[in-house]
């Protein structure tokens, strides 16, 4: 139980910088086209672009230490952590059966976040476009929310 609560914890942090990195290049990219678009029009726009590897750099070292991690605390020392997650092994019902349930829980989250996500960005044009990077992060809200829901449905029904 303790690996699901590592890979679920590290995934959601992964996510975070991911989104931070992929939304910051975004609105950057972002403040190019307004530039571009007022050039079009024949209007001079000055605006201050930034751009930064650090957000990228630090995911990539992030992604590099969860997988060696993920192979040093797995008790099967092999090297599938790309194919498979968790710390259940498939060949007990009880252990299959918690994963099931876990999975369910998760798509059951996924879908309604993404449902959620999608209602929030029709009705919220105006911030949509004071915030280009919005999306980017209400999609890494419903990654996260369904990591973490896996890793609670896990957990509660281990327990049980």
């Amino acid at each position: 139980m303790k690996v699901v609560i590592f890979e679920t914890v590290s995934k959601v942090i992964i996510i975070g910088v991911m989104a931070y990195a992929l939304g910051f290049g975004y609105e950057n990219m972002w403040l190019i086209n307004e530039i571009d678009r007022g050039w079009a029009r024949g209007e001079f726009v000055l605006m201050d672009v930034k751009f930064s590897v650090w957000p990228s750099l630090i995911s990539i070292l992030l992604i590099i230490l969860y997988l060696i991690l993920s192979v040093k605390l797995k008790p099967r020392k092999r090297a599938d952590f790309l194919l498979k997650s968790g710390e259940f092994q498939e060949a007990d019902e009880r252990e299959l059966s918690i994963t099931n349930k876990a999975t369910r829980a998760s798509y059951v989250t996924l879908t309604s976040a993404a449902i959620l996500a999608m209602a929030i960005m029709y009705f919220s044009t105006r911030f949509i476009y004071e915030y280009p990077a919005f999306p980017i992060y209400l999609i890494a809200g419903s990654i996260m929310a369904s990591s973490i829901a896996y890793a609670i449905a896990l957990c509660k029904e281990f327990s049980k």
